[in-house]
Formats: C-alpha cells, structure tokens, sequence
C-alpha cells in the first residue's frame, strides 16, 4: 500500500515537472537564449560567411518560435510534440555553445 501511494506522488510530481517544462515561458527562455548565443556566435565568428549564414538562419527560426510562443496556437501543439521541440532545443543549444567554445580566438596573443 506505502508504495502505491509513493508511487503515486513520484508520478505525480514527474507530471508537474513536464508540464513545467513544456510551458510557454520555457520556450521563450530557450528562444531568447539561443539568440543571445547566435548572437554571441556571430561576433566571434564574423569572418565565416557558412557560419554567418546558419547563425541568421537560427536568430530567424526562434524569433519565428517566439512569435508561435506567444499566440494561442501554441497551446493546441500536442504535449509530445513540445517535448520533442524542447529536446531539439536543447541539442541545438548544446551544438551552438561547442562552436563558440570550438572558435578560434580573435587575436594571436596569448591573454
């Protein structure tokens, strides 16, 4: 009995933090951090026309997910599809952090 009710509230709680999760603000957090990395990026990477490119590309596609997050429609997305946009999220964010951690550093001199 003590571990159906346990299991119960782990569920529970499990649910509350997904929903959390998949809430509009969170996708406007993640939108607007992205831009600040493309952002970030781009300063770092100015000279690489390919790497420009992709940076504008990205700016353009959350700022398009920003606009989503906040209209009405955003709410008629299925859960599973909000999961899965947030894991692309985060995998993209984890890509852009490692080609601004992988760029070679503006000047030759050693700070």
């Amino acid at each position: 009995m003590l571990q159906r009710i346990k299991s119960f509230f782990r569920n529970l709680l499990q649910k509350r933090k997904q929903k959390r999760q998949l809430h509009a603000r969170e996708f406007r957090k993640m939108a607007q951090e992205m831009i600040y990395l493309a952002e970030i990026a781009a300063k770092i990477n100015s000279d690489q026309k390919h790497t420009m490119e992709k940076l504008y590309k990205i700016k353009t596609e959350m700022d398009s997910l920003t606009k989503l997050v906040d209209s009405k429609d955003f709410m008629k997305i299925h859960p599973s599809a909000k999961l899965e946009l947030r894991e692309n999220l985060l995998t993209s964010r984890e890509q852009l952090v490692e080609t601004i951690h992988h760029s070679p550093s503006p000047t030759n001199t050693l700070q």
